[in-house]
Parts: structure tokens; C-alpha cells; sequence
């Protein structure tokens, strides 16, 4: 049960609330007695006991659903700004970091292994799998063992580091993937696992959209110290900011302004990175699930980067019309968190396997090793 999960302090504050529910209730049941004990003449119900029952009735489910929330309810939200998507992370990521402080049951260690290909797919909370509670079914993982499965005896053993991080934007990336790098970490192909807010970096309209959707923070205690009215209340700062801000256009803006010369700088700078390095890169365009269809806005964005890696000789692949011919199926956590769920997942690995790494498990004999 989650409410292991949950702090000292909100389950003294819990229990404290149930007890004053009990007494609240035994309270009025003894005057309800006393009432009818009286002469049938002289019964008279007090005015006030029928609304102070209602008002208990009404704290009672609120109580209930408080508790339930926090009890069972164990998923994410599109930003991480709730408590029951900061206890998700609690309890499905930080658990399990590597000692580079990435979401993978392995190190990565510094030198290439001549029996197996070394892989490092890097990104943000796609790549990380945000809402996924089972590493095992992410694409990452789900590419290493699809890829494993076709391997023969003569061929080398597929590894698949996954360097994926909540919030990080095409520059950050760019400096992760220089300093792992440098630090000798010698993989065959690094795959960058590009999402469209990736650009957010480099254009401040983009950047202060997110601060309107994440300021506001609440102080009241029954906001912050809660479960079901913390993320009522998040849900609600959603519905405010989305009167206010007026984020996807801009960022789509973005990709037809000077915020795309920064992204491409940034993929000069990592494509150089890995060349030096004797390192492959190679990309994959993830779409914003919620908005696919045939008026999916950022099809130009996805060209742009086609044609970039045309023009650097990066092999890519773009997942839009992949997913697009799936997004009736439900690809999203839910409908509060548009992160890809395990069939999407799913889809993405396939695609991934098949169309971008169809050149992997490779055979011994070609292998490069690195002392």
C-alpha cells in the first residue's frame, strides 16, 4: 500500500483527522440517543444536529478521498509538480540509480567491450520513462532485448545505457554527452532521443511559459501536505495558466525563428563530440503525443530536423508518422500526463529496432576495440 510511502508527519495528521471523525460521530449518536430518550412529549431534536451531520458526511468523503488518493493512486503528472508524482519518483526512479545518477540498472563503465556493442541513448523524461513503473518495458530496454533476440553466436552482445533525465533541454545534452566522453566512456552509437521541447533552451517566450505554469506554488497546507487537493489544486493551475499562456505556439514559432540556429549549434557541437571520439551519432524525433493527427502542428519542425541530419549525414528516424498512425489508441500516461505509456513504448522500440539500429547485433569480427 502507498501510505508507506507517505511521510510521518501525514499520517500522524491523518490519523488525528480519522480519530476527530470518530468522536465527531460518537458525539452526535449520544445526543441522537439522549433525544429519544426523552418522554415522547418532550422529544425535540436540536436544530443544529441535522447540518452539523451533513457538514461531518461532507468531511467524511473528503477525508475519503484524501486517503484513497494517497493510499492507491500512483502515477505522474505532466510537469512533476504534485505530490503523488514527486512520490512516483520516489519510489519507481530514484531507487534505482546507477552511480552516475542515471535510471539504469547498470554502470557505465569507460572501456568498449570487444564482445558487445555499446550504446548510449540519451534524452529527457521520455528517455527516462516517466510514468513507466517497470524499467523492463521502456523502449530503451524493451531495443536491447529485441536486438539481443536476433543475435547469433557470432555476433556481439547488444548494451543499451540509457542517459535519460527529467528536464533537460538539447544543451544540456549536448554538455552531457561532451563529458561523458571525455571522460573515456567509449560507446559505438550514441542515439540522442530528440522531444520538440528540446529547442525550450534557447528561446526565453518558451522558457517563461513554463515558469507561468510552474509559479504560483501553493503555501496553504491542505495544497501542499496532500495528495487528492494538492493535485486538484495542480489541475487547477493548469486550467489558469492555459487562459494565460500560450506555450505550443510559441515553441512551434521557435523552429522558424533563432532559437532553431541555436539547436543546430548545439548538434554540430555533439555530432563533432562524437566523431572525435570515434562515436556514431544518431537521432530520433519524438512528436507531442496529445496533439497527433492530421493537424499535428510541428511537421515542420520535424522536416527541419530530417533535413538537417540529411545534411550532416546523421542517420534519424522520425517517430511522428510511426505514432500518427497509432495515436487513436491511447500512446499517453493519461490525459494529465502525455508522456509515452508501455504501448507506445512498445511501438517506439519496434521502430527504433527495425528502422534506425536494423544494422545491430553486428558480427565479432568487425569490432573496434579501445584500450
Amino acid at each position: 500500500m502507498l501510505l508507506f510511502w507517505c511521510s510521518a508527519k501525514y499520517l500522524l495528521a491523518m490519523t488525528a483527522i480519522a480519530a476527530v471523525l470518530v468522536w465527531w460521530l460518537r458525539a452526535m449518536l449520544r445526543k441522537v440517543r439522549s433525544v429519544r430518550q426523552q418522554p415522547a412529549d418532550q422529544r425535540k431534536t436540536p436544530i443544529w444536529l441535522k447540518p452539523l451531520f451533513a457538514c461531518w458526511v461532507m468531511v467524511s468523503i473528503l477525508f475519503a478521498l484524501e486517503l484513497g488518493f494517497a493510499a492507491f493512486v500512483n502515477t505522474t503528472d505532466a510537469f512533476n509538480a504534485t505530490n503523488v508524482s514527486a512520490r512516483w519518483f520516489e519510489r519507481h526512479v530514484d531507487p534505482f540509480r546507477n552511480r552516475d545518477g542515471f535510471r539504469d540498472h547498470r554502470n557505465f563503465g569507460a572501456r568498449r567491450n570487444e564482445t558487445k556493442s555499446r550504446l548510449i541513448m540519451i534524452g529527457d523524461s521520455f528517455t527516462i520513462a516517466q510514468g513507466i513503473n517497470d524499467t523492463d518495458k521502456r523502449f530503451t530496454d524493451l531495443c536491447e532485448a529485441q536486438l539481443n533476440q536476433r543475435r547469433t553466436p557470432q555476433q556481439k552482445m547488444v548494451e543499451i545505457f540509457n542517459l535519460g533525465e527529467f528536464g533537460w533541454e538539447v544543451s544540456v545534452i549536448e554538455s552531457i554527452v561532451k563529458v561523458s566522453l571525455d571522460k573515456g566512456y567509449a560507446p559505438d552509437v550514441v542515439v540522442y532521443i530528440y522531444m520538440l521541447n528540446d529547442i525550450e533552451g534557447y528561446d526565453p517566450r518558451t522558457e517563461q511559459a513554463i515558469k507561468v505554469v510552474s509559479q504560483d506554488q501553493p503555501r496553504f497546507f491542505l495544497w501542499t501536505e496532500t495528495y487528492f487537493f494538492n493535485w486538484m489544486h495542480f489541475l487547477w493551475r493548469q486550467k489558469q495558466a492555459q487562459r494565460t499562456v500560450d506555450y505550443f505556439p510559441h515553441l512551434a514559432d521557435s523552429y522558424r525563428e533563432g532559437p532553431w540556429i541555436g539547436v543546430q549549434k548545439s548538434l554540430d557541437a555533439m555530432h563533432a563530440h562524437c566523431t572525435a571520439n570515434n562515436a556514431e551519432l544518431r537521432m530520433v524525433f519524438f512528436p507531442f503525443l496529445h496533439d497527433l493527427g492530421p493537424d499535428y502542428d510541428f511537421k515542420h519542425a520535424h522536416q527541419q530536423l530530417a533535413d538537417y541530419c540529411k545534411q550532416k549525414n546523421i542517420r534519424y528516424l522520425d517517430l511522428e508518422p510511426v505514432l500518427s498512425a497509432h495515436h487513436q489508441e491511447g500512446l499517453t500516461v493519461h490525459r494529465y500526463d502525455n508522456h509515452p505509456n508501455e504501448r507506445c513504448h512498445a511501438i517506439v522500440a519496434e521502430a527504433i529496432s527495425n528502422e534506425l539500429l536494423d544494422d545491430f547485433p553486428r558480427a565479432k569480427a568487425e569490432a573496434t576495440t579501445t584500450e
